[in-house]
């Protein structure tokens, strides 16, 4: 079978000029991943040495162009500061797929793995433990990861981490208190979670990684993928912290017995499409996570797939919604512009569910 015929069927109903738009070399790894996920063309000498280029992508130069020599962006102490702390540039690194044979990489990943904590974890403060918190420790073990590291067993660790605290608290959320929240989880860590399992070899996995996968898969199922805080959050918040500190415990139980039906409505950000994205997420994203793991195309996720495909414009491309543009270290494409990023995420999504 030829590199044409096991292609996406979906590819025949892109246009000509957005596949020669996505190709541009100017972003070596949109073209190649184009390339790869897309056409499912075999690598010609050509494309690995567009690939090995990917580093001259302008926002990869200039953040790499920003580095001091320790490996690090900021100070130890601002590591998580948004978004130009050392932290943050691992996962951009990650998400703009940098070339981790660059020494420069390599330094900066050095740096973010002596950031990390001997349970696996990086913090949000400082590398203190009571910071640590699994959207930014999945966020920093997908960026590693990305860069070549995702046998390392510090990110195996990082990964543990996350299982494990699921495990010791019984829900998807970064510590134990969600008894104050009517969700009782938090929905932005799920795609990270799964993305993160999704860049580590399966054989890799921890115990119970497979149980956290099942978990995120379903609560992003079961609230078809962009529906999250019910209409009646507002009441129960206020009915929890008007309470005093003693009376809290239980008031959820008795609320959800009270209310049966919750009336969930669509999350507002995660409509609007942006890249790169940081400790939020948003449906295509969420889309991604779930077609990383392998999660087949199921009733729930129309919804979210309708929002894919109206989102598109005449020449199915993606425009950029949302964006950190101004707080990073460098731009990434243009607010209200199309996005290379944005369109090829959403073909591969769209394939994948079409498949």
């Amino acid at each position: 079978m030829n590199a044409a015929s096991s292609a996406p069927a979906l590819i025949s109903s892109v246009p000509a000029s957005t596949l020669s738009w996505l190709l541009e070399p100017e972003n070596p790894a949109v073209a190649v991943l184009t390339r790869r996920t897309l056409l499912c063309e075999p690598d010609a000498p050509e494309t690995e040495a567009l690939w090995r280029r990917r580093n001259e992508y302008a926002p990869l130069a200039r953040i790499l162009e920003a580095q001091r020599e320790d490996g690090a962006w900021e100070t130890p102490g601002r590591d998580y500061a948004k978004y130009g702390g050392s932290l943050w540039q691992i996962v951009f690194l990650g998400e703009l797929y940098a070339n981790g044979e660059d020494e420069r990489v390599r330094r900066g990943a050095a740096y973010a793995f002596s950031r990390q904590l001997p349970d696996g974890s990086w913090s949000a403060v400082n590398a203190r433990p009571a910071g640590s918190i699994s959207c930014l420790t999945a966020n920093v073990g997908r960026g590693l990861a990305r860069l070549g590291f995702e046998r390392d067993e510090r990110v195996v660790a990082g990964l543990r981490y996350c299982v494990d605290l699921y495990r010791a608290i019984g829900v998807v959320d970064c510590r134990e208190g969600r008894d104050y929240q009517l969700n009782g989880y938090c929905h932005m860590l799920t795609p990270k979670l799964l993305l993160y399992l999704a860049a580590v070899p399966q054989e890799l996995w921890p115990e119970g990684a497979d149980a956290l996968r099942a978990e995120c898969v379903a609560k992003l199922r079961d609230k078809q993928v962009f529906r999250c805080l019910p209409a009646e959050a507002r009441e129960f918040t206020d009915i929890v912290w008007s309470a005093p500190a003693g009376q809290r415990h239980g008031l959820r139980e008795r609320f959800l017995a009270e209310h049966p039906q919750l009336h969930y409505g669509d999350k507002p950000g995660w409509l609007r499409f942006g890249f790169p994205l940081s400790y939020n997420s948003d449906a295509l994203e969420a889309l991604l996570a779930l077609a990383a793991v392998g999660e087949p195309c199921r009733p729930e996720y129309e919804p979210a797939l309708e929002l894919v495909r109206a989102t598109a414009d005449p020449g199915m491309r993606w425009i950029m919604r949302n964006t950190h543009n101004g707080k990073m270290i460098a731009d990434v494409e243009a607010k209200g512009a199309p996005s290379k990023w944005l369109t090829l995420r959403a073909l591969q999504v769209l394939a994948h569910f079409a498949g």
